[in-house]
């Protein structure tokens, strides 16, 4: 007997395989008299061996289960393209693909947006092209104002929160705190 093919089952999968390289807190002010909503983006690398790659960025905001905010942000989501990445990545940017994590499962208090990143390649080191090119970019583009970014040793397992973390009321950026220093 055949199995039938779960497109969300295999995309939940490949997310939890995915090798991520940092993480970075941010806040977004949608209007001015509008309280900054805060949001963490965790960031996941692939390099192709024959050059090039792509860098994953997953936007996760705390929405309350606001379907106005929610609606707000993926207006501004949509402005996001490669055209207005062009001028700060480059010639090295391939293509940017967007995927609302909304439309695969409902997350009812969080808004998810998954923007991936291509590139012919990598002339600079990882770092670079996140902390001085693509942070940039996005603060251009976007009313956000990012934190520094976190970086994931290299050497160190990856080992998933524990259970009680996400049971208890804490915010994304203590959340993802925890699962770097594995607490």
């Amino acid at each position: 007997m055949t199995q039938e093919f779960d497109p969300r089952k295999s995309y939940l999968l490949v997310k939890a395989h995915e090798k991520m390289v940092a993480y970075v807190g941010f806040g977004v002010r949608l209007g001015d008299m509008e309280p900054i909503e805060e949001g963490v983006i965790k960031i996941s690398s692939f390099n192709r061996p024959y050059g090039g790659g792509y860098l994953t960025l997953t936007f996760i905001i705390d929405t309350k289960d606001n379907e106005q905010l929610k609606k707000r942000l993926n207006q501004l989501f949509s402005t996001l393209t490669e055209d207005s990445l062009k001028p700060y990545l480059g010639k090295d940017l391939e293509k940017v693909s967007k995927v609302s994590l909304d439309s695969l499962e409902e997350v009812r208090d969080w808004y998810i947006e998954e923007v991936t990143v291509y590139f012919r390649s990598f002339d600079e080191r990882e770092n670079v092209t996140i902390e001085e090119k693509l942070i940039p970019a996005f603060e251009a583009i976007f009313p956000f104002s990012f934190e520094q970014v976190q970086w994931w040793p290299a050497d160190k397992p990856v080992t998933h929160p524990k259970e009680a973390s996400f049971m208890e009321q804490i915010s994304l950026k203590t959340l993802f705190r925890k699962w770097f220093k594995g607490d």
